[in-house]
């Protein structure tokens, strides 16, 4: 209970935050906003090139996200553009977050100093954070679970999440070994704030759209979106569109996370660690025989 409390007050208090900041940067001038038919574009820094960049990519973006997702963006976003990584830092509560989206405000936070760094795109966040708006658009906040709005987030925009994990290790392979998944019923609402775990929310979002994708294909995923959008929730959408229920599909989701693919493909992606700690062990075991070789020739010498 203190946790999600904790977790309200600092949602709120980003929020209050960026709307301090838009009203006392706007009055000071402190913003600079370059407007388009479509979208405004906010910046602290004047002509920054990535604001004009950012309305040269957006009808493409936009049209990408309509084709995938069937629903029309017909709302005007704003776009802010944060150079400062400290500012963004306080801004969105986390070190290890790059871009957010504020549904309730039609607005899409990036962080200007982390884009064109690799998997971060300024095409691709931005079509990332679009999705975000667009869900909440026509999916009512209470049906729409959060992992469910990640993981389509992260599947329109080509896998791309919004965490800086600085580690190419899969935490949803090590969970699939151990058995430690978190159950998708605790991902609904918020997010874990701890770096791994907040790492394996994202890749299970991921990885439960992917699995209603290759076994249901993109109407499955597509019909339980339009069941959400008529007013069902996560749990009624999944049945009446897949004909399983939601509890099932996670196990059956479970179940092929832990079949022998994955398990290869996680010792693939870990290959450099696991060839390190091979010849770790190896040169210990070299070293241990050397001194037990040591010794016994010295205890020869002794006796002779």
């Amino acid at each position: 209970m203190k946790s999600k409390i904790y977790i309200f007050l600092r949602m709120t208090t980003c929020l209050v935050i960026l709307l301090c900041i838009f009203s006392v940067a706007l009055h000071s001038q402190q913003l600079y906003r370059v407007e388009a038919d479509a979208l405004s574009v906010y910046s602290d820094r004047p002509n920054d090139p990535a604001a004009r960049q950012v309305i040269a990519l957006y009808p493409s973006v936009r049209a990408g996200l309509e084709t995938k997702l069937v629903w029309k963006v017909d709302f005007k976003p704003a776009v802010l553009l944060v150079s400062d990584r400290r500012m963004f830092t306080e801004m969105s509560g986390s070190p290890l977050i790059a871009a957010y989206a504020v549904p309730e405000k039609m607005l899409i936070v990036i962080d200007l100093s982390r884009m064109n760094t690799e998997p971060f795109t300024l095409a691709a966040t931005l079509e990332h954070e679009l999705c975000h708006l667009l869900l909440h658009r026509y999916i009512h906040p209470d049906n729409l679970p959060r992992w469910l709005d990640e993981g389509v987030s992260q599947w329109v925009s080509g896998g791309l999440a919004e965490i800086v994990t600085g580690s190419r290790k899969s935490a949803l392979g090590v969970a699939a070994l151990s058995g430690g998944f978190i159950p998708l019923p605790a991902l609904s609402r918020n997010f874990p704030l701890d770096g791994r775990s907040m790492a394996l929310a994202y890749e299970e979002s991921k990885s439960v759209v992917e699995y209603i994708i290759a076994n249901y294909g993109n109407k499955g995923l597509l019909d339980i979106l339009d069941a959400m959008k008529n007013g069902n929730d996560v749990s009624d959408a999944v049945a009446m569109s897949l004909g399983v229920p939601l509890w099932k599909l996670e196990k059956e989701w479970r179940e092929s996370q832990r079949s022998w693919a994955s398990v290869i493909s996680l010792l693939v992606a870990n290959l450099y660690t696991i060839l390190f700690a091979f010849g770790a062990l190896v040169t210990l075991a070299v070293y241990v025989r050397f001194i037990i070789r040591k010794r016994r020739i010295r205890d020869e010498e002794e006796y002779e």
